[in-house]
């Protein structure tokens, strides 16, 4: 209910600014009108209303920039392209699974893990992974698909292995058998 009342407010409080910024803008036009008028020498005339269009320019400027901040600053940006793999963190203690005291051993985040090795060792994939998807062939497309496919298979065999580096090592011992380029 309180996100409700928050939009009301902020469309009111925008109209009123927005309001608010048209009576300024033109009562700042009056007061040039008037002070321009009053002068009586052509040329103080013409450098005088050079300097106030100059003004107005830059405060309009000044108002879009104040505007366009102010509904862009949490706006999310296109992502960008994956960083470098870290460094491997240490071992884990002897006889558990990450601390898990159920010994319900399995391979944490195992999908994330296939396809970073993925990237490593099949450049291939790794060039059609990194492209937007309007960017992507149809074949890559389908070759993609038939990566997802095989992504699954071997996330479902994660649930029940106990040792990542021999499971991995075994997944990834040929490279003939996964990558398809």
């Amino acid at each position: 209910m309180s996100s409700v009342a928050e939009k009301e407010i902020n469309n009111f409080m925008s109209g009123t600014l927005s309001n608010t910024r048209i009576l300024v803008l033109f009562g700042v036009l009056g007061a040039a009108m008037l002070i321009g008028a009053s002068i009586k020498d052509p040329n103080l005339k013409i450098c005088f209303y050079l300097s106030f269009m100059l003004i107005v320019i830059g405060l309009i400027n000044l108002n879009l920039a104040v505007t366009f901040y102010i509904k862009l600053r949490n706006e999310k940006g296109i992502e960008g392209p994956r960083g470098e793999r870290g460094d491997k963190g240490p071992k884990g203690f002897p006889g558990r699974c990450e601390l898990n005291l159920d010994a319900s051993c399995e391979i944490k985040n195992c999908r994330p893990k296939i396809t970073d090795r993925l990237i490593k060792q099949c450049p291939h994939y790794g060039e059609t992974v990194s492209k937007r998807e309007v960017d992507r062939t149809t074949e890559e497309n389908k070759m993609l698909s038939k990566y997802n496919q095989w992504i699954d298979e071997i996330s479902k065999q994660c649930g029940t292995q106990q040792d990542e580096d021999a499971f991995f090592q075994k997944v990834f011992d040929d490279t003939s058998k996964y990558c398809l380029v």
